[in-house]
C-alpha cells in the first residue's frame, strides 16, 4: 500500500511542473514612456510604448495597442511585436490627432498575447490652435455715381475660443477715406460678418485691407477696386410726336439706364439708349441728363410748321413756314392726290413744288414734317382747269380774274409789233445793265443776312415768351444783347446770363460760335 501511494505521488508532481512553465512564459509589463503627451489637432504624433518581458519565454506575435473611445466612435492603433527572454523594449505607435478641442484626453495602452492582457493609462493633451481666415468681397470695376458695397468675413478654424480685433480699411489713392474697428470673439466653426458702404466714391483707384490679431496670431488681407466714369456723346431731337434723347458711349454703343429727365420727369434710357418723350406741344424743354454722377443739362426748341400753298397754272406750290413766318428748310412733305402719292423736301427757303399732271385735280392731302418741329397737316380741293381759264394761260393777255392765270401768263413774252427794233437788237441794253446791278445788290445783301447777320425769332405761346438766337453762319456771334420790356416771373435761357431788371428782361451772352443756337425762355405773369 505504501509503494502505491509513493508512485501515485510522483505522477501528481510530474505533471504540474510543465502547468507552472507555461503561466511563467506570458509575465510581461507594457507602460507608456511619457504619461503626457502634447500635440495639435490633425497631427500626427508617435507614441513610445516600453514592454517588458518578464516570463521564461520570448513573447511572439504580442499586439500593442492604443484605445481612444471618443464621441463618435473607438479609435484603435495596432501594432504586433517580439520581445526575447528577459528583455524590455521600447515600440513607437503612430497616432493621428482628430480635430478636437483643446483639452487633456485619456487613451488606454495595451498590450495582448493569448488570453493575457495589460492595459496603462496615457494622457493625450491637445493643444489649442489659433486658425482662421479673412475675406474681402468687393468687385474690380464701379461707375462713377453708384455706392459701392464691400463685405468682410472672418472665419474661425481653431479648436477653441478665439477672442480679438479686426481692422477694416478704405483708401483712396493712398489716403484713408473709411474705417472701422470691432473686437469679437469666435467659438470653433463660427463666422463673422460686416458691411461696409461707400457713398457714390470718387473717381480713383481705392485699396482695401481687412486685418485681425485673434488670440495673438495677426492676418492680414487686401484687395483693390477702380472707381471710373465713361464717356459719353448724348443727342436730343424731336419728331415723330416725341421728344428723344439718345445717349451712348464715345465707341457708338448704347447706354441702358441713364437717367434722363424732360421738363420734371425722370425716365431712363433703354437697350437702345433711348428715351421718348410723347408731345405735341411747341416751346423750350429743359433736359438733365445724368451721365455716371455728372448732371449736364441742355435744352431743346420745338417749333411748328405751318403749310402755305399756291396753284400757279399746272403747278400746285407749297411754302412751309415756322410760327414767325420764317421758312423752314429740308421740311419732308407727303402729298397725296388722286393720281398718287408723293414726296418732296422744301428748299433753302421753304418751298416746294408738283406738277399737278401727276398728283390729279381734286382732294390733295399734304403733311409736313421735320426735325425738331410740330408737323401740321392740310387737305385742300384744287378743281381742274375750265376752257376760260386755258386760253387765259395761253395767250399774253393779263386777265385779273384769277392769280394763278396773271403769274402764268406774265412767263410768256410779248411778241413785239413789225418794224419796230427792240432794246436787245440796239446794242448796250441798259435794261439788262441795270438788272445786273440790282442783282448784284440783292445778292450782296442776301450773303449779308444768311452769312454775316444774327437770325433771332420771337414767339409767345400761353403764359410762354421765347427767343431763338442763331449765330451768324461764317463768325462768332460777340457782345449779344437782347432786352425787351414784359410782365415776367421767371426766365431761362441755355446759353449767357438771362436775368429780370425791373419791367424789362435782359438776356446777354458773351460769345456764341459760328452758326450756333441759344435759347431764352420767359415765364410770362
Amino acid at each position: 500500500m505504501k509503494v502505491k501511494a509513493s508512485i501515485l505521488l510522483i505522477v501528481l508532481l510530474a505533471s504540474m511542473v510543465p502547468l507552472s512553465g507555461v503561466a511563467a512564459s506570458v509575465s510581461f509589463d507594457v507602460s507608456p514612456v511619457k504619461e503626457v503627451i502634447s500635440a495639435p489637432p490633425g497631427s500626427i504624433v508617435s507614441v513610445p510604448v516600453r514592454v517588458t518581458n518578464t516570463g521564461s519565454e520570448p513573447l511572439s506575435n504580442l499586439t500593442l495597442s492604443l484605445v481612444w473611445n471618443m464621441e463618435n466612435g473607438l479609435y484603435v492603433v495596432n501594432k504586433t511585436v517580439y520581445v526575447g527572454v528577459n528583455e524590455s523594449r521600447v515600440f513607437d505607435l503612430t497616432l493621428k490627432v482628430p480635430e478636437l478641442p483643446s483639452g487633456d484626453y485619456n487613451v488606454t495602452v495595451r498590450g495582448t498575447l493569448g488570453n493575457v492582457s495589460v492595459e496603462r493609462k496615457l494622457v493625450l493633451r491637445v493643444e489649442k490652435e489659433i486658425l482662421y481666415t479673412l475675406s474681402i468681397d468687393v468687385g474690380e470695376r464701379y461707375i462713377y455715381g453708384n455706392n459701392v458695397k464691400i463685405g468682410f468675413s472672418l472665419v474661425s478654424h481653431s479648436n477653441d475660443r478665439i477672442i480679438g480685433p479686426i481692422w477694416m480699411k478704405v483708401y483712396r489713392n493712398g489716403t484713408i477715406v473709411a474705417e472701422k474697428t470691432e473686437i469679437t470673439y469666435l467659438d470653433p466653426g463660427e463666422k463673422w460678418n460686416y458691411t461696409l458702404v461707400l457713398t457714390k466714391p470718387k473717381i480713383g483707384i481705392y485699396s482695401v485691407t481687412l486685418s485681425a490679431n485673434m488670440s495673438g496670431v495677426y492676418r492680414k488681407v487686401e484687395k483693390t477696386f477702380v472707381v471710373y466714369r465713361r464717356r459719353f456723346t448724348y443727342r436730343a431731337w424731336y419728331s415723330d410726336g416725341e421728344l428723344k434723347v439718345q445717349v451712348k458711349l464715345i465707341n457708338g454703343s448704347p447706354v441702358k439706364g441713364i437717367e434722363v429727365t424732360v421738363n420734371g420727369l425722370k425716365l431712363k434710357t433703354d437697350e437702345n439708349g433711348l428715351v421718348r418723350y410723347p408731345t405735341t406741344s411747341p416751346g423750350l424743354y429743359e433736359i438733365e441728363l445724368n451721365l455716371d454722377g455728372v448732371v449736364e443739362k441742355t435744352a431743346l426748341y420745338v417749333g411748328r410748321l405751318f403749310i402755305n400753298y399756291e396753284v400757279k397754272g399746272s403747278t400746285l406750290e407749297l411754302r412751309v413756314l415756322d410760327s414767325n413766318g420764317n421758312p423752314v428748310p429740308n421740311v419732308t412733305l407727303s402729298i397725296a392726290g388722286p393720281k398718287g402719292e408723293y414726296q418732296a423736301v422744301t428748299d433753302g427757303e421753304g418751298r416746294a413744288s408738283l406738277p399737278l399732271s401727276a398728283l390729279g385735280y381734286g382732294t390733295i392731302s399734304i403733311t409736313a414734317s421735320a426735325e425738331n418741329y410740330v408737323g401740321s397737316s392740310l387737305t385742300i380741293a384744287v378743281p381742274p382747269p375750265s376752257s376760260t381759264t386755258t386760253s387765259i394761260r395761253t395767250t399774253t393777255t393779263t386777265s385779273s380774274s384769277t392769280t394763278s392765270t396773271s403769274e402764268s401768263s406774265s412767263t410768256t413774252e410779248t411778241g413785239l409789233p413789225s418794224g419796230r427794233t427792240s432794246e436787245k437788237q440796239a446794242g448796250i441794253s441798259w435794261g439788262l445793265v441795270g438788272s445786273l446791278l440790282l442783282g448784284l445788290a440783292v445778292f450782296g445783301g442776301s450773303f449779308y443776312l444768311a452769312f454775316l447777320r444774327p437770325h433771332i425769332i420771337e414767339e409767345e405761346l400761353g403764359k410762354y415768351y421765347f427767343v431763338k438766337l442763331r449765330a451768324p453762319r461764317l463768325v462768332p456771334l460777340r457782345n449779344f444783347r437782347w432786352e425787351k420790356g414784359m410782365n415776367a416771373v421767371e426766365v431761362r435761357a441755355t446759353k449767357g446770363n438771362a436775368k429780370i431788371e425791373g419791367s424789362k428782361v435782359v438776356w446777354s451772352i458773351d460769345e456764341l460760335e459760328p452758326g450756333g443756337e441759344a435759347i431764352l425762355q420767359v415765364v410770362l405773369g
